[in-house]
């Protein structure tokens, strides 16, 4: 375990890092934060933060969204509407801000077909759903999702490709979500 160091002057530093790394672990199907290498100079000691986009995505797709009692997919939520519990701290409609999540962990039991709709077809419009923040505020211009069921797998593939204003490819990722299909 490494000695957490406390740095007082860093913190005021008008480049200090304020949006930790997340790694994605897929063996785990996890996400933890990574200490820094010592390539920030600002950052000596502590958590890596190089890689602000991927964070975003994974804590956008990988948090738990609250679910209403309107929604059409409550019924899969068995009671529980989850939900972060920062978005009853602060949430501003002026900087664009919504609930912090998705609801991709309502289908890790759902059956094949949801209310006539494929599980794949509501995996890619929750995915799509908890990253337009990035499009909003201007970090991303292009969000792409793709989203294929594997019956023989019992998951869901989760590809998702985010485009810079220049057009750049900046996040390619493909994610694979654990699904214990129940029978409808």
């Amino acid at each position: 375990m490494a000695d957490v160091v406390i740095r007082a002057a860093e913190g005021c530093a008008p480049d200090s890092y304020a949006l930790w790394d997340s790694v994605w672990d897929a063996d785990r199907g996890l996400a933890d934060w990574k200490l820094s290498d010592g390539s920030e100079p600002l950052n000596r000691g502590g958590l890596q933060a190089g890689n602000a986009i991927t964070t975003a995505v994974i804590l956008a797709l990988f948090t738990d969204k609250r679910i209403e009692e309107t929604h059409p997919l409550y019924f899969l939520a068995d009671g529980d509407p989850r939900g972060y519990f920062g978005d009853a701290i602060d949430v501003r409609d002026d900087l664009h801000e919504g609930a912090l999540g998705s609801h991709l962990w309502l289908l890790e039991r759902a059956p094949l077909t949801i209310r006539n709709v494929s599980a794949a077809e509501w995996a890619k419009q929750f995915a799509i759903e908890a990253l337009m923040p990035l499009q909003a505020q201007g970090a991303v211009v292009r969000i792409e999702v793709e989203a294929t069921a594997n019956e023989l797998r019992s998951r869901l593939d989760l590809t998702v490709r985010l485009f810079g204003r220049d057009g750049q490819n900046v996040f390619d990722r493909k994610f694979d979500l654990l699904w214990n299909q129940v029978a409808s």
